[in-house]
């Protein structure tokens, strides 16, 4: 075994040659890049014989690369090692390209002397190194303008696995929604996801908030975000819009005519088109994404806006409506068994109190997806440390997500 000639080294007082370690990473299902940290000051290339295919000669760059915890025990938990790279002459961002593509990819660490390498006076094939350590890549823990940094994790890392174990499905989360709400006891929690079913929520990840302000931020299931309506604390003022500019964070509303030219139709109690309605209009409701001078027609297709929608408190007297679209359906928030929640009409209704029944659905539904988690962990308020505020309309993507909802997706963004 070519392993045992390497023990025989490195048992001597003096092996003779250089320790070399050379790195090789996964960028696709067969493809690598090859790196090893400089050798006595010597950034020049090296070449060594590939693992598999003993006759191709494999060409390893030098660039910085440290590497830390890559040290193996007999015992105790799996190691997890950490690699950094640096990208001062942009070698190694040009060789893997995306970085959030290499979450899940190969990291292979090969260990040699140097008189082993190609070219050397004891090239040998099959070539003479240790076992190779393999990992994958778990996650980026830093990236900097001059470094990228990566955790890596063994195969058989089965640290916090439970049976049955998660399926990982790109961009979409398995969690049932508010099954961890921390306000439930420990016994009624289920899955991971931590949103309160109320829609309270604490900035804190944000240093430049008081983490003790609880917000209230409601998003519906196409990542939309309700906010107070007339007559309800922090109510916002619309400005109505046909022509001219808008302001990054700014709220406007225009209209459209109920009718078949539009397609949005009221809905009567008894679930028939209520004809008498169509001609008259309802109200549409955006926050600007960014100031633009000349953001033509505000519309779901519009980049330079968000839709809003509004909620009010449930009254009794006040008939709510649906329509053949249902995301123009009103919103109201009620309080029942001791949680204030949002609720969305099914049917036009009045007296009908919100509730799991033929007239009511909630509102607050997960869209199942990372900009549904955005939308949420990643909300900015406009006025940090007043209850009542509302949000920005971006997100903030520094914001982290607080539980595992996407195993190997991409960075939270």
């Amino acid at each position: 075994m070519t392993d045992k000639l390497m023990v025989e080294d490195l048992q001597k007082q003096t092996p003779g040659s250089a320790l070399v370690h050379l790195f090789e990473l996964q960028i696709s299902e067969s493809s690598y890049v090859y790196f090893h940290n400089g050798l006595d000051n010597d950034l020049s290339s090296l070449q060594f014989r590939d693992y598999d295919t003993n006759s191709t000669i494999r060409t390893y760059t030098a660039i910085p690369v440290q590497a830390e915890g890559f040290e193996q025990a007999a015992s105790g938990p799996t190691n997890r090692p950490n690699i950094g790279f640096a990208n001062a002459t942009s070698v190694f961002s040009s060789a893997v390209g995306d970085y959030d593509a290499l979450i899940g990819k190969k990291v292979i660490r090969r260990t040699t002397l140097k008189k082993y390498l190609y070219g050397e006076s004891e090239d040998a094939s099959p070539p003479v190194e240790y076992p190779r350590q393999i990992y994958f890549i778990d996650r980026i823990n830093q990236r900097t303008k001059g470094t990228i940094s990566f955790e890596l994790t063994s195969a058989f890392d089965l640290e916090g696995i439970k049976v049955p174990g998660r399926q990982v499905v790109a961009n979409g989360c398995p969690w049932i929604y508010t099954g961890a709400d921390k306000g439930l006891n420990e016994h009624e929690k289920v899955g991971g996801c931590t949103w309160s079913k109320e829609g309270k929520f604490k900035a804190s990840y944000k240093s430049t908030l008081d983490g003790e302000t609880e917000y209230i931020v409601l998003v519906n299931v196409d990542d939309e975000y309700i906010v107070p309506g007339s007559g309800e604390s922090g109510a916002i003022t619309f400005t109505a819009h046909t022509t001219g500019g808008i302001s990054v964070n700014g709220y406007y509303s225009n209209t459209t005519t109920l009718g078949t030219a539009s397609g949005v139709r009221r809905i009567n109690e008894n679930g028939l088109i209520d004809t008498a309605a169509d001609s008259s209009t309802i109200t549409n409701y955006w926050q600007a994404k960014k100031t633009e001078g000349s953001p033509g027609t505000l519309t779901d297709n519009n980049t330079n806006v968000n839709r809003i929608r509004l909620w009010t408190t449930w009254d009794s007297s006040t008939t709510y409506y649906a329509y053949t679209e249902d995301r123009h359906n009103d919103y109201v928030r009620y309080t029942s068994g001791g949680l204030t929640r949002l609720w969305k009409a099914k049917k036009t209704n009045i007296n009908q109190a919100p509730g799991f029944n033929e007239y009511w659905e909630l509102g607050d539904i997960c869209g199942k997806t990372l900009e549904s988690c955005k939308r949420r962990y990643g909300w900015d308020p406009k006025s940090a440390g007043t209850a009542t505020t509302t949000g920005k309309a971006n997100p903030d993507t520094t914001a982290v997500l607080m539980f595992g909802g996407f195993p190997g997706a991409k960075r939270f963004k």
